[in-house]
């Protein structure tokens, strides 16, 4: 959940204007209609000035970057060392501080091909916070909750645990992606970041320092070309699994979250 402050008080004006039409969601066109205009003002102020990657999408894109090589990541294809979630759609966030509802939003589309609710309306369900409130952005619970309300099948680190060593967390990883199932984690990117793990690549040896982690980022404006997939190292994704003391005590390390609809019997 990067935070640019100066756009901290257009973020909170946002979220109040969004709680009012919550209110007025059942009152004549008349009455709503100012409201409903301010609301459309601010978002598309919000989108144009500071809101977030998606209002500066493929701005800072280097072609033929010479410090990074780009990876086409949609079509990489399931196989040999490489497990990974074919075709996983992304996005980029639309504020500062909805990453955890922008990557709940490709797990929903990943499963569903398109998802029920826009990222504001999940970061609502979620209980998001904006940059100026205290817990900015989205913890492990509300992550949660927006899956449990639909019904999935939810499991996180607040009550399954998280992998001890690295060698748990490869084997944690690649047992969900071989199931299907992305997996959402927060860690200290940006300060604090959910991002969802798609692939995992071993490189087809057992030199743990090698093996690649492959993300969907709603973040993603440094690499050069931004497609909303992100490339780490798995080791040190693992070793930097936490993040700048924005969640509760004891939730502040190796936070994820998985969600699976339910079967149809």
């Amino acid at each position: 959940m990067p935070r640019t402050l100066k756009y901290v008080a257009l973020a909170a004006a946002l979220a109040a204007v969004v709680t009012g039409l919550n209110v007025l969601q059942h009152a004549d066109a008349g009455e709503a209609g100012p409201l409903a205009r301010a609301a459309n003002g601010i978002i598309a102020l919000l989108r144009q000035d500071g809101g977030g990657p998606y209002a500066v999408l493929h701005q800072a894109d280097v072609k033929d970057s010479p410090y990074f090589k780009h990876v086409d990541v949609y079509n990489l294809r399931n196989g040999g060392s490489l497990t990974i979630l074919e075709q996983y759609r992304t996005t980029q966030q639309h504020t500062e501080y909805t990453c955890g509802p922008a990557a709940a939003w490709t797990v929903t589309t990943h499963f569903l091909g398109t998802a029920p609710d826009d990222e504001m309306a999940i970061a609502k369900i979620m209980g998001t916070h904006t940059a100026a409130m205290q817990d900015p952005g989205t913890n492990t619970r509300g992550m949660s909750r927006y899956f449990e309300q639909k019904g999935w099948i939810v499991h996180n680190a607040l009550k399954d645990g998280s992998p001890k060593d690295f060698k748990a967390f490869r084997a944690f990883v690649l047992k969900n992606l071989r199931a299907g199932t992305p997996i959402m984690v927060e860690n200290i990117d940006w300060g604090g970041h959910w991002r969802v793990i798609i692939g995992y690549d071993t490189m087809g040896d057992d030199q743990d320092a090698n093996d690649v982690l492959i993300l969907a980022d709603p973040y993603d404006t440094t690499d050069h070309l931004q497609d909303g997939y992100g490339l780490v190292p798995a080791q040190r994704f693992y070793y930097m699994w936490f993040d700048a003391h924005l969640f509760k005590k004891g939730e502040q390390e190796r936070q994820w979250v998985t969600a699976v609809p339910p079967r149809k019997e």
